[in-house]
């Protein structure tokens, strides 16, 4: 630790913090443009300038200057304020005076400063610039006209987000940040240069004009599209949330959100939401009041009660709180006496449940989010971890390029973490994941890479004659890497001091599965890598509550249906009512024509969401909820954090929360419905879920808190085999495109705005060969489909691999697999 004195107040920090960290720390504020703390400090805009008595008064920027022993700093003196004064006269002498029609009017640094210092009049004058302004970017428009330089779009985009789409170009007087070959920007539309930029050079156009923002509510919740659980601040005025609001100081990411958290927020006030209860009369569905709604859901609920609750069956998406998905358990377990509930099509959920539950003792993963820049060796399951979960992709990027983290990626395509520093991809065939971690774990025993702690634990034997039959040249043939590729990788794996795992799940990843989590799980135990800080697995659910969806037990337990079932009881007649609360089969789970079917014959199918989907559409009662923006409550997210949900706004039109519906339709059926709110149910879920014991509402706070796990490990030997290929066809693998998360995105305007459908992605070389050029309209076969979809053209797929994403309803990709890691297909136009 380090001492030093700032304006008369005596501060310790630590060595490596600088001047600005220092004061910061000791409460003093010293006014910056050019700074941010996820940043690499930058000393462009100079309002930092600080007098160092050791340096004979002479002014240094704060951001840059390491603090030293007995440092004796002066932050105010009448030099200091004369300089700032003409720092921010330089930076007017060729900035527009235009705050009148700024949208940046109120939140503009320069803007704040320049009122803060008095600069009334200048005393430089200059013509100003006169930079073509960028308005053909959707979501982002740039007005170099008002930049300062101070770098801030450049550095996030390049430090955290890793794509470079800005740049400085020109020199001296002429200077200007600037994109490829100075054109419209095209890039991942993150939002990060947005948020950070100090002044109204860059802006998001949604929100333009809409309000200005000190006449904005600011209140704090947690992202409602995948498991990451990011913290945002929502801008709300007029019960309308028109945007979400950058704190560099919320979150374990520091502010820092994916395209989809920052442009997704749309769909709270979409004029597609469903305002009021629909009851299905002659075959179309018809306005109704709440009463007449639940009177013929609660009337249906009853007559299933009676009749001992076997045929009726409960869909539930992870996107509720905790507490809806915990009363949402209760109405069918206790309620109706059913076990048939299930969510995430009942696969997308195994890893967490089945897999880890049976080789860990708990439902969980065994890491958390922070352990990513902790760790020195990462290796991730396929590219698409950085779709999936865009800014678990941010941490990934900080880990390579800032602490030297050492990634390997296993995947059966290229993508974007496979252009990191140093990164290392290992191409294998698709579906071959389990077959390649397989030989792994024979590497790792053979080669006596076993932890000497790993001896101990339960499995170890049978895990031993289950590898009998593995030899790495077979697995070499099989999965597509060579026997020198597998065993270093292994090999490297094993010897890391910390090694860390990440595994995506979700609706577009039918094989990552129970077997392929214990695959991995089974390579943590063996390498002594649970239990220690920067190692273990991270699986990560793929909705904002999936952790918590496995949590509170929103699957069959006791011998009931799982999702797959359900639908075949629908089919089959078993099942004769189906309450599905947000899911959206019909585009999302596997086999669209299987469900389609199931929906229609299935007797009575209660639907409530935000939306009429593909799936309420066929509903015969929809009753319509309120999104995350209405309602309190808690997710949990990936690593196990507990947070709070705040209410932003009340809720649109009728529409109601699910736990208001649910806990109507428990007391129907004769439970006890004293829940006052979410506070009171959490309080039930804590008293009867041992993980969450230790924890309570209001002590959730601003940050959430981590709960902890215990179990007994156990090696559980899997077996896995490659996906038999088709003569002449290519294999289709499906997953999450950057700008969506399941099928909610499709409501808000910014994802759709940036990629509005469906698409075939093909690597050059099968192009050539299918004479398909980019945005060629194609027709894609398998087996249980066909679809047109729009061809991309690019450099990361293999050789005979296609992906689709799995979002969009129109031509879903749905229509093809029935659930098949891998679905083989013929494509033509």
């Amino acid at each position: 630790m380090v001492n030093l004195t700032i304006d008369d107040k005596q501060v310790t920090v630590p060595r490596d913090a600088t001047i600005f960290d220092a004061a910061k720390a000791a409460g003093i504020r010293i006014p910056i443009l050019c700074h941010d703390k996820k940043l690499h400090p930058f000393g462009g805009c100079r309002m930092c300038l600080v007098e160092v008595e050791q340096m004979k008064g002479r002014q240094i920027p704060a951001c840059t200057t390491p603090v030293t022993e007995g440092m004796i700093v002066r932050t105010m003196t009448d030099e200091i304020i004369k300089a700032r004064k003409m720092v921010l006269e330089l930076l007017l002498l060729k900035h527009p005076i235009d705050c009148p029609v700024c949208d940046a009017a109120g939140d503009c640094d320069l803007q704040n400063l320049t009122y803060e210092y008095q600069v009334n009049v200048n005393r430089f004058q200059d013509e100003k610039f006169n930079h073509k302004i960028d308005y053909e970017n959707p979501l982002i428009e740039r007005d170099m006209n008002r930049c300062i330089h101070c770098g801030k779009c450049a550095r996030i985009c390049d430090e955290i987000v890793s794509f470079g789409a800005y740049t400085f170009i020109s020199r001296g007087i002429e200077a200007k940040m600037g994109t490829e070959f100075d054109g419209p920007l095209n890039c991942e539309f993150c939002g990060s240069c947005v948020s950070v930029c100090p002044v109204g050079a860059l802006l998001s156009r949604p929100f333009k004009f809409k309000a200005r923002w000190w006449a904005l509510d600011k209140v704090k919740t947690v992202c409602s599209y995948c498991g990451t659980g990011c913290q945002l601040t929502l801008g709300v005025k007029d019960n309308k949330v028109l945007t979400t609001i950058y704190d560099e100081n919320q979150g374990f990411h520091n502010g820092q959100l994916c395209t989809r958290g920052r442009w997704g927020y749309q769909f709270v006030n979409s004029k597609e939401r469903l305002t009021t209860p629909l009851v299905k009369q002659n075959g179309t569905l018809v306005e109704a009041s709440w009463e007449e709604a639940l009177a013929v859901v609660g009337k249906r609920l009853a007559e299933e009660k009676a009749a001992g609750g076997a045929t009726v069956a409960g869909l539930v998406t992870p996107r509720l709180t905790n507490e809806e998905l915990y009363l949402f358990k209760k109405l069918f377990k206790d309620g109706l006496g059913s076990d048939n509930i299930d969510h995430s099509a009942g696969f997308a959920h195994a890893a967490l449940t089945e897999g880890a539950q049976q080789s860990l003792g708990y439902s969980a993963s065994p890491a958390v989010i922070t352990d990513i820049q902790k760790t020195q060796l990462l290796l991730v399951v396929k590219t698409d971890a950085y779709e999936t979960h865009p800014v678990i992709g941010f941490e990934i990027n900080l880990g390579v390029k800032r602490q030297g983290v050492d990634l390997r990626v296993v995947s059966d395509k290229r993508g974007k973490l496979s252009k990191l520093p140093k990164a290392v991809t290992y191409l294998h065939k698709p579906g071959a994941e389990l077959l390649l971690f397989q030989a792994m774990a024979k590497v790792i025993i053979d080669g006596g890479l076993v932890d000497a702690g790993a001896a101990a634990i339960t499995g170890m034997a049978e895990l031993k004659k289950g590898l009998e039959g593995v030899t790495l040249e077979q697995a070499s043939a099989a999965c597509g890497l060579s026997v020198e590729e597998i065993t270093t990788l292994a090999s490297d794996y094993a010897k890391a001091e910390k090694a860390l795992i990440l595994l995506p799940l979700g609706l577009g990843y039918p094989g990552h599965g129970a077997e392929l989590a214990q695959a991995l799980i089974n390579l943590a135990l063996l390498t002594g890598k649970i239990g220690k800080e920067g190692s273990g697995v991270l699986l990560m659910g793929e909705k904002n509550n999936s952790q918590g969806a496995a949590d509170m037990g929103v699957y069959p337990t006791t011998g009931g249906k799982n999702a797959a079932a359900i639908i075949d009881g629908c089919n089959s007649g078993s099942v004769k009512t189906l309450y599905i609360a947000g899911e959206n089969p019909v585009v999302s789970y596997p086999d669209r024509k299987k469900v389609e079917a199931a929906l229609d014959k299935v007797e009575f199918l209660i639907v409530q969401d935000l939306f009429l989907t593909e799936t309420a559409a066929k509903a015969d009662v929809v009753l319509p909820v309120v999104s995350f923006a209405e309602k309190d409550g808690t997710f949990t997210s990936v690593g196990r954090v507990v947070q709070r949900v705040n209410r932003a706004i009340k809720p649109i039109g009728l529409s109601r929360s699910d736990l208001e519906i649910f806990k109507e339709l428990y007391g129907v059926l004769g439970g006890t419905t004293a829940y006052a709110d979410a506070e009171t149910l959490f309080g039930e879920i804590t008293a009867s879920l041992p993980a969450y014991r230790s924890l309570s509402y209001a002590g959730l706070g601003d940050t959430g808190v981590i709960y902890p796990v215990a179990g007994s490990p156990r090696l559980i030997p899997v077996t896995g085999k490659a996906s038999a290929a088709e003569p002449g066809k290519l294999a289709l693998v499906t997953g999450s495109a950057l700008n969506h998360c399941g099928t909610l995105s499709r409501f808000g305007e910014g994802p759709m705005l940036v990629c509005p459908e469906g698409y075939l992605e093909l690597g050059r070389e099968d192009a050539r060969q299918l004479n398909i050029n980019e945005g060629d309209q194609v027709t894609v076969t398998s087996a249980a489909g066909q679809v047109r979809l729009k061809a991309k053209v690019g450099a990361r797929l293999p050789q005979g691999v296609v992906f689709a994403p799995y979002h969009f309803g129109d031509n879903s990709v749905n229509s093809l697999s029935t659930g098949a890691p891998v679905t083989w297909v013929s494509i033509g136009k």
